[in-house]
């Protein structure tokens, strides 16, 4: 086996790697439009004699019509499957880049642009690609399973297990500085509605008419729930969130005040500054640990804010939850053969010991819809410390040892008995 894995390594491509993730980098692809770079990779995965679907992906409730592409290595039968999963969709393109994001610019040795996760897509490709070149017959299958709409709640992901990508086990290369991550934390996200009445303010001070500016009264929400990306402390230390402490999970929960939007009506017109706006919906994230629930934080974010409409009888508000997020937290075994695979591919790759990650600790990500498919995994991928802002990359020698590690697990889990 030893020699079967040293030769899946030395078959990696470095040039390879590199030049994929530039090509995929140069793709436009935020969510709900990864039509292109899924046709560019199931167009490559074929090139290297892989099979491969171009998968239509419906619409869901915030996400349009999308693209996966699936490719698949197949085993002779008689071993365990393995799953490389990433998304290829990206985040918003944010004001602060210094390199174009969509150039796929190398320089001093980093490689600039959407490389969460495109860099780590890429990388499966070509470990794949050399464990073929290197002639290594497989018993289980392979799918490399690159999906859409990850960051609008794991849309991509979730059509792909329930249309046959199911398998024993998967890697997850989310960004984690080549560290093994084992959990992490659920996102629940709450829209809350802050309601007024609108008026024209030149009438003000009619009779009779009262105008409510629900932006106005959205700040006093912001007030309560208190600041941002703060671990929130249990409520008999003060805290308002109801949970108990879980080990694995410290530093939590937290929550996020993201995107506000006001204006008139459900559709936030802002075309006539002059009125009052008469809604306002604040976007707040909630991290939370194990035994928090869309009604648990439903209930703590109604004693908040009736708090405020006590003291002001002109506050109202509603609360919905996002249908499609990750409700779940993700909490792996440590001690499964694909844990022990990848430990024992970073040892190969790196000469040194792996530790776990804990960049992830406060993310979210397909791994937890993998693990409640009944597969288990572990997340291990190239770059984190520079994600998610302007000037994204990673290195590109972290990005060739990736690949390495996956074309070595993928010889080794894919290889085994059943």
């Amino acid at each position: 086996m030893s020699a079967l894995l040293d030769k899946a390594i030395a078959a990696v491509d470095a040039g390879e790697v590199i030049e994929l993730s530039r090509q995929a980098l140069r793709i436009r692809s935020p969510s709900g439009e990864e039509e292109g770079v899924a046709r560019f990779f199931v167009e490559r995965m074929r090139a290297i004699g892989l099979e491969a679907e171009l998968q239509p992906v419906p619409a869901s409730h915030n996400m349009g019509a999308s693209f996966n592409a699936i490719g698949r290595l197949r085993g002779s039968g008689g071993g365990p499957s393995l799953m490389l999963n990433g998304h290829i969709d990206h985040n918003p393109t944010s004001d602060g880049w210094t390199k174009d994001p969509f150039g796929g610019v190398v320089e001093d040795g980093w490689l600039y642009g959407f490389v969460h996760m495109k860099a780590a897509d890429a990388a499966y490709v070509a470990a794949a690609h050399a464990v073929m070149r290197a002639g290594i017959a497989l018993k289980g299958d392979l799918v490399i399973a690159l999906v859409c709409g990850e960051l609008r709640g794991g849309s991509g992901t979730r059509h792909a297990l329930a249309n046959g990508a199911r398998t024993d086990y998967f890697v997850l290369g989310e960004p984690t500085e080549l560290d093994i991550a084992f959990n992490h934390t659920a996102s629940i996200v709450a829209y809350i509605h802050v309601l007024g009445r609108s008026k024209h303010f030149a009438t003000i001070d009619t009779a009779g008419v009262k105008g409510v500016n629900a932006v106005e009264k959205a700040a006093k929400v912001i007030a309560a729930l208190g600041p941002s990306h703060t671990p929130m402390p249990a409520p008999a230390a003060g805290g308002w969130l109801d949970h108990e402490p879980a080990a694995g999970f410290e530093g939590l929960p937290q929550l996020n005040i993201g995107p506000i939007r006001g204006g008139i009506g459900k559709s936030h017109d802002a075309s006539r500054p002059a009125l009052f706006p008469d809604r306002c919906t604040l976007t707040v994230d909630f991290r939370v640990v194990p035994g928090m629930s869309k009604e648990t934080i439903r209930a703590d974010l109604a004693r908040r804010l009736d708090r405020i409409a006590a003291a002001d009888p002109d506050f109202r508000y509603d609360i919905e939850f996002a249908q499609d997020f990750f409700p779940l937290p993700f909490d792996a075994p440590r001690d499964s053969a694909v844990a022990g695979s990848v430990a024992a591919a970073h040892r190969r790759v790196h000469g040194t010991e792996p530790t776990p990650a804990t960049v992830l600790k406060f993310a979210a990500s397909d791994a937890s819809w993998m693990q409640a498919a009944g597969m288990t995994g572990v997340i291990y991928g190239p770059t984190g410390r520079y994600l998610s802002r302007p000037d994204e990359r990673c290195r590109t020698d972290d990005l060739v040892k990736a690949a390495r590690a996956y074309a070595c697990v993928i010889a080794d889990i894919c290889t085994r008995d059943a």
